[in-house]
């Protein structure tokens, strides 16, 4: 069931999995990526592959986040600054995700990414995902814990610099005027999206969902991150989208590797729920 905790599972071929992964981002950190982690060569292609690989790779960043604002919520004042650390790498590789998906030109957006998603709804919306809902929450929670931990304004400078590439993104690939599948979600604000319109979402994202180990969900975190890194490093991310923070476009490379290598900061690792039940899992 979601939300019952997942252990290891032991199986040799989950953890070989997860070592596959692991070694083929050591590849592509070498400037050799394995076939499988190598972005089409021609734009429109890339820009489709950009617009999928982003979303999916979007998903488990959004439940480790969920599952480290939860950690920090319950966490007394000392061990505060280090979760706050991981909430804030969290939410930065998110932002680079969200560059790194609506990076193609407006025009092949328009022309190639827009027109699917307005076929499967007209108010498809990132608000739709599962794994996205529970943030906000989550985030209210860990700020009422700690309103005075000294490492509160980095959480809170993190959030605000996700907000601004969303809308930095959204103002770049859609037209003056027209309403941004990221904005219009068909619902007045602060209202959950239906489980019709969570699996639509699923669909057209390609995602399936079923009980995954923690080797499972690692490996396609590392796997997703890896296929990210190893475009960007042979086609580069693009320009920075005017009311972005420069600073995503410098760190890219760095901050998405140093998320797929780590689960989380061995001092606090442990505090933070492992992947449960219910867990994404991404179409190969």
């Amino acid at each position: 069931m979601p939300g019952q905790e997942q252990a290891d599972c032991g199986h040799k071929g989950c953890e070989e999995r997860l070592r596959g992964e692991l070694a083929a981002l050591r590849e592509t950190l070498t400037g050799n990526p394995p076939a499988a982690y190598r972005a089409p060569a021609g734009e429109a292609d890339r820009a489709r592959h950009r617009w999928l690989t982003g979303h999916q790779a979007a998903l488990p960043v959004a439940q480790l986040l969920t599952a480290a604002l939860h950690a920090l919520a319950a966490a007394p004042e000392e061990a505060a600054g280090r979760l706050i650390t991981w909430a804030v790498a969290l939410y930065d590789v998110d932002s680079v995700l969200s560059l790194y998906s609506g990076s193609c030109p407006p025009a092949l957006y328009g022309s190639l990414v827009r027109p699917p998603a307005m076929a499967a709804h007209p108010a498809l919306s990132g608000e739709w995902a599962r794994d996205h809902a529970p943030v906000p929450q989550a985030l209210r929670a860990a700020q009422d814990r700690h309103r005075a931990a000294p490492a509160r304004d980095q959480l809170t400078r993190a959030v605000k610099d996700n907000l601004r590439v969303r809308m930095a993104v959204a103002r770049r690939l859609v037209p003056e005027g027209a309403a941004s599948l990221l904005q219009h979600t068909g619902r007045c604000p602060g209202h959950e999206p239906t489980e019709a319109e969570q699996d639509l979402y699923d669909v057209h994202f390609q995602v399936q969902r079923r009980p995954v180990c923690r080797s499972v969900c690692r490996a396609q975190l590392v796997g997703l991150l890896g296929r990210c890194v190893a475009d960007i490093g042979a086609y580069g991310l693009g320009p920075v989208p005017d009311g972005a923070p420069e600073r995503f476009g410098r760190e890219a490379l760095a901050r998405l590797v140093a998320v797929a290598v780590c689960e989380g900061p061995p001092a606090f690792a442990s505090q933070i729920p492992q992947p449960r039940a219910g867990r994404a899992r991404i179409r190969p």
